[in-house]
């Protein structure tokens, strides 16, 4: 911010909590709905940019109609003093008199410059368009206590846990900290726009089985977001392999005049000088190296895995599965708590997320031919994919 935008020039005030909203606040802090899918990943760091550039683009349609919300709620208040008080926050949100700084328009800016997103072409999901309508609903046809319950205690009040959640996982997808103007405005200790919203939530106290009426308000708020949520990431997972599902499905081979015969071809007994990951800790009797086959796949990632006498590679689990083409040398594979004893020619299966090692036991080279579904699962999984694969730097030698 800087001090010419209108919510830098206000002085830094923590807006007191009311008493008797005490309670509900404690609801809204330990409700399932800060588990959703979306706050998971961002808190790890496992979206990517593009996940985001989805993720805000869709949640443009809820933000763009952000002072419609506020409008339903002021429709509904029978009181013109607290009609006024919200009328600040209309016109903060509005940009007061500099539309250019509206939350709107920082919004859009975000999404923009900072996700380097062409507005025009974003195509709004079904279930965008069923959240925002479902929002505006509760605002425009509820009851003033239930409107103000929705927007303050199940919408303001959670936005600066929310917004924080949300630059962590931004910052980890390397969207620059300037460019994030319109997450740390909302998270300013100085935005007063909550507290005004309680203010009228709290002016309802004396209306009968106000506090129930208030905690359904705020459930249902949370509840919305969160399975809007939920849907948003469910179609990042969606999307990551859309592209080879189509192709899939409209029969396009991989076979292009760009594919050199080199990359058809692999000799799994030629070391590659040079092998994609090698490991050895001498206190675990772990040695090996890994080669990658330079195939054009989309689905299949074929590996040679080269085990020196004596030794045996790392115990570990992923998403993809795999089958084992032994080459060369004897000894055993474990999978899970099942040891089995192979010999060149033999073939074992590793089902996904099951923890395995190949032990050498012979005089020569073990020699595994690993045929994975890498290129499928290493897109589908939202996730940090490595950590699942490999061992943590501290236990390396």
């Amino acid at each position: 911010m800087t001090p010419s935008d209108p919510v830098a020039s206000r002085p830094c005030v923590i807006p007191a909590v009311h008493p008797a909203t005490a309670a509900l606040r404690a609801f809204e802090a330990a409700h399932p709905f800060w588990s959703n899918d979306l706050f998971a990943a961002c808190k790890a760091g496992w979206l990517t940019k593009d996940d985001f550039r989805f993720v805000f683009g869709q949640y443009y349609l809820y933000s763009k109609n952000f002072t419609r919300y506020l409008s339903g709620l002021m429709a509904n208040l029978d009181d013109d003093l607290l009609r006024s008080r919200l009328s600040e926050n209309l016109w903060e949100e509005g940009g007061g008199a500099a539309p250019e700084k509206r939350h709107a328009q920082i919004f859009r800016d975000f999404l923009t410059q900072g996700l380097g997103i062409d507005l025009a072409t974003i195509e709004f999901l079904p279930c965008t368009r069923h959240f925002v309508d479902q929002f505006l609903g509760h605002c425009i046809r509820g009851s003033a206590l239930h409107a103000s319950a929705f927007l303050s205690l199940g919408t303001e009040a959670i936005v600066a846990r929310m917004y924080a959640t949300m630059v962590d996982g931004l910052l980890a997808a390397g969207v620059p900290d300037d460019q994030l103007q319109f997450f740390r405005i909302h998270m300013a200790c100085d935005d007063a726009h909550a507290a005004t919203l309680e203010d009228i939530l709290c002016s309802f106290q004396m209306q009968p089985d106000w506090e129930r009426q208030c905690r359904d308000a705020l459930d249902l708020a949370l509840r919305l977001r969160g399975v809007f949520f939920d849907q948003l990431m469910a179609e990042v997972r969606h999307r990551r392999v859309a592209g080879c599902l189509q192709r899939i499905q409209d029969r396009k081979s991989l076979l292009t005049p760009a594919v050199a015969d080199a990359q058809l071809k692999f000799e799994p007994r030629t070391p590659n000088a040079t092998p994609m990951y090698a490991n050895k800790v001498d206190a675990m009797n772990i040695d090996f190296t890994v080669d990658r086959a330079p195939f054009p796949a989309e689905v299949l990632d074929a590996r040679v895995v080269r085990i020196p006498a004596g030794k045996a590679n790392e115990r570990h689990k992923h998403a993809h599965e795999t089958i084992f083409y032994f080459l060369a040398g004897t000894g055993r594979v474990m999978v899970d708590d099942r040891w089995i004893a192979v010999q060149p020619g033999d073939s074992v299966f590793v089902p996904r997320w099951s923890v395995h090692q190949s032990q050498n036991q012979g005089d020569g080279e073990m020699v595994i031919l690993a045929i994975t579904d890498f290129y499928l699962t290493g897109k589908a999984l939202v996730g940090d994919y490595e950590s699942t694969a490999r061992m943590k730097r501290a236990a390396k030698a």
